[in-house]
């Protein structure tokens, strides 16, 4: 009996000094050095242990196997990917490697040929099967202890660990050794390590319920919420309002360090000083586009969510929302989404239609895209798109475009200003283009983020990492104010200026902008109220029932449609309109290989003729980006 306490027990000491390894192992990953690993065990060595004790929690599966060799050698695999994979991100776009990233993982792989050569995707896989292959042979070839303490002890001893590390880790938590809530998620990680935020990111998600949540407190905010629904308006017309989120688009001259020979963004700087303009501050920085997105759109705040957690994929998967969209619909909006990337990114195809958009335009239904030298769609091509949507309804619109040529990854950052200058005189044609139509127009720019560079915050000028800048384009005659407000304040700031205060969170926000609430934690307290009500509350706000649900989502502006088809054996030629390399011919559920040949026709060769005959009545075309969803499918207009 003793000899195996004394095994076990050898086992323990194992386990503790392995996870203390791979510790530093993923701190040096993360800060890209050994030596500031050490340092920051010098530093806060505590907080360092408090780590190993995270880690060492799955290596407890040794007591309950006799092959401890596989479990460690398995464990620690898991552990030093996942910091492998964090340092990796980070390099590329500086936010950290959080558990909503688990769920982005198939439009990562999508992306990947854009953030790494080949060599480097072929040494990184070589690397993983590498792993995998010591595992496997550590499962068939290392010892196997003998039989020692019977199963009762092995848990009993399994548990009283479990116990401690737990137990020691809620009480750092709760004497605040380590912060429960991140406001910045960089700093966090890099204060209280990887394996304790990652761990914080996969369990905290949602909003928690408000301690005084209840229906009594709902009536005091809906007072807070008062105000008349009315709009600025142009011999009787309402504005299209067009929100433009620029990818990780800023003023380089907000970057200290670089002395730059032509201004890259001389038309977004005279912008700034003729109209509304300030800093914008965004939930995110390198990365996030959906999160900055999902506060301009729903006008909520992420710092009541989990760490890291991306709404779109978790509660908008299957719950509608209150949001901008929604809200000027009411007022006889059309509500439509442009996005010249895959319409599957971030799952927009689904979420758009939970945040009340009528239609979504992704780069499946553009035409003549043009690509910049990294691979990402120009963003010229939303001018077009813009007007197409303008001109699809006969009233005023609301307009959500999300451009994506500034996305990363970066050769450097003279190439990230030439990509930038690009979107600079894209801004410029589109300002242009809206001015000649002579609508009442407000356009309303911003960046979602900062580029992914390896920055501090003492490298801006404005000393932050997580602003940005907007700019209120207008023909209406807005007065020129320049004020810093959040991404979750953006949409109800503007709207206060055309005297439109339709929506729950807009005339919310607009009483705190206005100082009618005028105690800001009053006003964080009741946003978070707010917040959990409309997505995991009782709907009190709604007094019970949320009028807000899924639209029937359409895709794209022109219609594709299929007019004639021809079966030339063993061809397969389908003849329409509206075609593009996206479009994809379906015999059943059978997706076959089919050549684009120009707007009004596509063809499938080496078709048999009984395969033909059987499944022309399931004939279809629809449009197919790079992760084989299909995102419609064609009318069929045949004679």
């Amino acid at each position: 009996m003793m000899k195996a306490l004394k095994r076990e027990a050898y086992w323990l000491g194992r386990s503790v000094m392995m996870s203390l390894l791979v510790n530093l192992f993923i701190e040096s990953a993360s800060r890209k050095s050994i030596f500031a690993a050490v340092g920051y065990l010098v530093l806060h060595p505590v907080i360092f242990l408090l780590n190993g004790l995270i880690i060492l929690l799955p290596y407890m599966l040794v007591f309950l196997t006799r092959r401890r060799y596989f479990v460690m050698a398995a464990v620690s695999m898991v552990w030093c990917c996942a910091g492998v994979v964090n340092g990796f991100l980070l390099t590329f776009r500086t936010t950290p490697f959080t558990a909503a990233d688990l769920r982005l993982i198939k439009y990562a792989l999508n992306m990947l040929t854009m953030y790494m050569t080949w060599w480097q995707i072929i040494l990184a896989a070589a690397g993983i099967i590498g792993a995998v292959l010591a595992c496997v042979w550590c499962y068939r070839k290392a010892p196997v202890i003998e039989k020692g303490l019977n199963l009762p002890v092995k848990v009993a001893v399994a548990a009283a660990s479990l116990v401690v590390v737990i137990g020691t880790v809620s009480l750092a938590m709760g004497t605040g050794v380590l912060a429960i809530h991140f406001v910045d998620i960089g700093q966090a990680f890099r204060s209280y390590g990887f394996p304790y935020c990652f761990s914080v990111s996969l369990f905290h998600t949602g909003i928690s319920k408000p301690k005084t949540y209840d229906v009594e407190t709902m009536p005091q905010i809906e007072k807070e919420l008062s105000g008349e629904q009315a709009y600025t308006s142009i011999q009787g017309q309402k504005p299209n309002v067009i929100m433009l989120q620029l990818e990780s688009f800023f003023d380089p001259f907000q970057y200290r360090n670089y002395e730059f020979q032509n201004d890259p963004v001389p038309f977004f700087r005279y912008l700034k000083d003729k109209y509304p303009s300030g800093y914008l501050s965004v939930p995110s920085v390198g990365a996030g586009t959906a999160n900055t997105e999902f506060e301009c759109i729903t006008a909520m705040n992420l710092d009541f969510f989990g760490p890291g957690e991306y709404p779109y994929k978790t509660v908008l998967q299957k719950t509608s929302c209150e949001s901008v969209a929604f809200d000027l619909k009411k007022l006889g909006y059309g509500a439509h989404a442009i996005h010249n990337n895959e319409g599957t990114f971030y799952d927009r195809h689904k979420v758009f239609s939970q945040l009340g958009f009528d239609t979504f335009t992704p780069i499946e239904y553009m035409y003549n895209v043009e690509r910049n030298p990294t691979g990402w769609c120009k963003d010229k091509i939303l001018i077009g798109e813009i007007e197409k949507n303008l001109n699809s309804t006969d009233g005023p619109d609301f307009i959500y475009t999300i451009s994506v040529q500034g996305h990363g990854a970066y050769p450097d950052f003279e190439y990230y200003c030439s990509q930038v200058s690009e979107m600079d005189q894209f801004i410029q044609n589109l300002v242009f283009a809206l001015n000649r139509r002579k609508e009442p127009t407000v356009l309303i720019m911003y960046g979602d983020h900062l580029p992914g560079f390896s920055w501090e915050a003492a490298d801006m000028k404005n000393n932050s990492l997580f602003q940005t800048q907007y700019v209120v384009w207008n023909n209406l005659g807005l007065p020129i104010v320049h004020r810093t407000v959040e991404a979750y304040q953006l949409a109800s700031y503007v709207l206060e200026m055309l005297d439109i205060h339709e929506g729950t969170m807009v005339r919310y926000h607009q009483g705190y902008l206005t100082g009618q609430i005028g105690d800001k934690q009053q006003y964080l307290d009741g946003m978070k109220l707010l917040e959990y009500d409309i997505l995991y509350g009782k709907h009190d706000i709604y007094e019970g029932n949320s009028p807000f649900q899924a639209t029937n989502l359409h895709m794209g502006i022109d219609p594709i449609e299929v007019t004639k088809v021809v079966y030339e054996e063993p061809d397969l030629l389908i003849f329409g309109e509206n075609f593009n390399e996206y479009s994809k011919v379906f015999l059943g559920d059978k997706q076959l290989e089919t050549t684009y040949v120009w707007p009004e026709l596509i063809l499938v060769r080496d078709v048999a003729r009984d395969t033909y005959r059987k499944e022309k009545d399931t004939l279809s075309v629809k449009q197919v980006g790079k992760d084989k969803v299909p995102l419609g499918e064609a009318q069929i207009r045949l004679p």
